[in-house]
């Protein structure tokens, strides 16, 4: 723990808690933040002065697969390896000529009067090109992540663009005989830039003219030519700039793109020097910095936020700024499950629920009263009660990371002392499918046979026991006691009774190696998957296994092979229904992994979860249960009386909304079914959730995700989400008394 820890206590019986104290008093750090212009200037500085201080990574060996794995290259060993370039693109950027800062201005008389033929492209962040720019360019400000995209074609470069004069001049790229790139300082051109993937789409567009870029980019041009440079651009600009940003990305499948990545570089995907660590170019921002946007939703203070880079990078920012959460989710029951308000809104029921931790049935009056902190929630204002706690869930991540950039931007010797440091995940930040999901490192999963990094974007995630009291279920305190223990445990063997998670984003083509070490150095048996490889368009997760069975495939130093793949329809209510969705189902795959080094074996089980988009929630938690079941049924069959398998890896896309109801759940269950820590109302749900977002970023991240963890509970309590296909007595006592 941080020792200029200033922390407020309040100690009651077998409890002690840190809690956040009210607007102007002290409080712990874990929360709150000064709200000071420069904070994210101070924090992003610090970052690079860390960048500084570690050594190249740029080093390693290749890895290869045994078989052709269909769509990726599996030749990833090492971060070198992964950002190697494809053929297409070696061959883009061999076109790309360099001209130094003299041979530009050359070009720039050339062309004086004939504008229509020369186009000068800058690909800096917005925030630099408003700031001074060369004169006549245009600002393509796109984040590399979404501009590789083959989907992402010209006319959506167009529509990114915010001046109509500069995006009908690039429209008419095709009369050009020259277009000239440049960025920030490269001298020389890397294949994974913005430059080399705009050239990539003008050349496969037909352009046969002259493509250059400028050797040592703007920075040596300004330096030598200041009179060929200029600064025009307005606030109102760059707001329309991120608006087009956002809509011409749309369709594109990583995700909400973000001004972090394309107006800071954070990703660490577009500025580089030859073989050097990639760096945050942060002396290059305008020496006036503009009026900063506020730390703490609601209350706007400036006029333009977006010139704050982390500001719209957290996501409760933007969805809480218009004041409280609105949205109403009220609990969905089964069908057949009424509730009655005139007997104290218990459930009629046509099935035998299960009477365990505070729920009760009247025989009688077929009647079922629930533990007292799951009952209000099908009250009349339960709908409320559920919108206002999530939003102190969100408000609490909100001060959180907040406080996160003010530690950082004040310690840079040893961040890996503060628990919720992040800066691992923004170094790293090309291993990540999403520039704003971030590992805390505390918790951070780590990589223990490397040959560059130990860096994946997987996070430990368990339940801690504690002295804390019934009443201190509450998401705006911190538990100490359960970071400590996290921090305490994470390296060692798990003794806590409760499940351990490791909670993962969907594994990119760059980090399959980095999978499959970790599944192997973690001992774990069963993956869970909780998402398509494509929703709606998108890329949601690559197939990071393989897809022919009996076809070994090669994984860094793991050899794997499918030996069977079955699919199991979701269970309907009643046996003489029909599934609801015939895409409702779950894929149970065996797999075989070999490790050559060691010359061992271990089989894993991967389940595969269809029916739960992104975002959303399933039609009912039929599925959920179902898989929350087999899982458990999968990680027993893996225990011996002589050994235990490791932590259950959980993944969505992003690991941390589905994932994140999905551990929810499966822990709630678990301690019901045990009931030694359970009092009726004490709502163990949000309690558990609260524990897990210390550990993961925006574990359940959405409101609706937030009252469908509820729905589960309320369904498994009522009798439901019992898979007959899969030993039906056995799974019913165990999920009966031990889960």
């Amino acid at each position: 723990m941080p020792s200029n820890m200033n922390t407020t206590t309040t100690t009651t019986t077998n409890t002690t808690t840190t809690t956040i104290a009210e607007e102007n008093t002290a409080s712990t750090p874990y929360y709150t933040a000064p709200i000071t212009p420069g904070l994210h200037q101070d924090f992003l500085n610090a970052i690079q002065a860390r960048h500084s201080a570690q050594p190249t990574v740029l080093t390693g060996v290749v890895a290869s697969p045994v078989v052709e794995n269909t769509g990726f290259s599996l030749n990833m060993g090492s971060l070198a390896n992964r950002r190697q370039p494809s053929t297409n693109s070696s061959t883009t950027s061999s076109l790309l000529k360099p001209v130094d800062s003299d041979g530009l201005k050359q070009i720039l008389i050339k062309y004086k009067d004939k504008e229509d033929l020369l186009i000068v492209l800058d690909v800096r962040s917005f925030v630099q090109f408003s700031h001074s720019k060369i004169r006549g360019a245009i600002n393509v400000s796109i984040p590399n992540t979404i501009l590789k995209r083959p989907t992402f074609t010209l006319d959506k470069v167009y529509e990114a663009i915010v001046l109509d004069s500069a995006r009908e001049k690039l429209k008419c790229w095709s009369k050009a005989e020259c277009i000239v790139f440049y960025d920030q300082q490269s001298h020389i051109l890397q294949e994974n830039t913005a430059s080399a993937y705009l050239g990539a789409k003008l050349i496969r567009a037909g352009f046969k003219g002259q493509l250059n870029y400028l050797k040592g980019g703007f920075e040596s041009f300004s330096v030598r030519n200041k009179e060929l440079c200029e600064a025009s651009i307005t606030t109102s600009s760059f707001q329309q700039q991120q608006q087009r940003l956002m809509m011409a990305s749309s369709s594109v499948a990583l995700g909400p793109p973000t001004s972090v990545e394309g107006g800071f570089n954070l990703s660490l995907n577009n500025t580089s020097i030859g073989n050097r660590r990639p760096k945050l170019r942060l002396n290059n921002l305008p020496m006036a910095t503009p009026s900063l946007g506020p730390f703490t939703a609601p209350m706007p203070q400036f006029e333009n936020q977006a010139f704050n880079p982390f500001f719209s990078n957290i996501r409760q920012n933007m969805e809480l700024s218009h004041g409280p959460i609105r949205e109403r989710f009220p609990i969905r029951l089964p069908s057949k499950c009424n509730v009655d308000p005139n007997n104290n809104y218990h459930v009629q029921v046509d099935s035998v629920p299960r009477c365990v931790a505070g729920g009760h049935m009247d025989s009688k009056q077929r009647l079922f009263k629930a533990p007292d902190w799951l009952q209000s929630t099908i009250k009349e204002n339960g709908a409320q009660i559920l919108a206002e706690t999530y939003e102190k869930l969100e408000r609490t991540e909100q001060r959180r990371l907040q406080n996160i950039m003010h530690f950082h931007s004040k310690h840079t010797d040893n961040p890996s002392e503060y628990p919720f440091s992040i800066v691992a995940g923004i170094e790293m930040g090309a291993l990540n499918r999403y520039t704003n999901i971030w590992p805390f490192e505390y918790t951070r999963v780590k990589i223990r046979n490397h040959q560059v990094s130990d860096y994946i974007n997987a996070s430990y995630v368990q339940y801690i026991d504690s002295n804390e009291s019934a009443s201190d279920a509450r998401p705006d305190q911190v538990n100490t006691e359960s970071v400590k223990a996290m921090t305490d445990c994470v390296n060692k063997e798990n003794t806590n009774e409760y499940r351990r998670y490791i909670s993962t984003q969907g594994p990119l083509p760059a980090t399959f190696n980095d999978f499959w070490q970790v599944v192997w150095e973690q001992n774990s048996h069963v993956v869970v998957m909780l998402t398509k490889e494509e929703e709606m368009n998108k890329i949601k997760c690559h197939r990071y296994w393989p897809s022919i069975v009996n076809t070994p495939t090669k994984y860094g130093d793991i050899l794997i092979t499918l030996t069977s793949e079955s699919v199991h329809p979701v269970q309907s209510i009643s046996e003489d229904d029909h599934p609801i969705n015939e895409d409702d189902v779950v894929i149970v795959r065996q797999l075989n992994l070999v490790n050559e080094k060691e010359g061992t074996k271990r089989q894993v089980t991967h389940l595969q979860y269809t029916g739960w988009m992104d975002f959303g929630v399933p039609d009912n938690p039929l599925g959920t249960l179902q898989i929350i079941q087999m899982a458990d049924k999968a990680q027993a069959s893996y225990t011996t009386e002589k050994s235990k398998p490791g932590p259950m890896i959980v993944h969505c896309s992003a690991g941390c909304g589905r994932s994140g109801a999905f551990c929810a759940i499966d822990t709630v269950l678990y301690r019901i079914s045990m009931k030694k820590d359970v009092e009726s109302v004490s709502d163990i749900l949000l309690q558990t959730i609260s524990r897990f977002r210390e550990q993961r970023l925006s574990m359940v991240q959405t409101l609706r995700q937030f009252v469908f963890c509820y729905e589960a509970i309320w369904w498994w309590f009522l009798g439901y989400g019992l898979d007959k296909s899969i030993d039906t007595k056995s799974i019913d006592d165990k999920m009966d008394t031990s889960l």
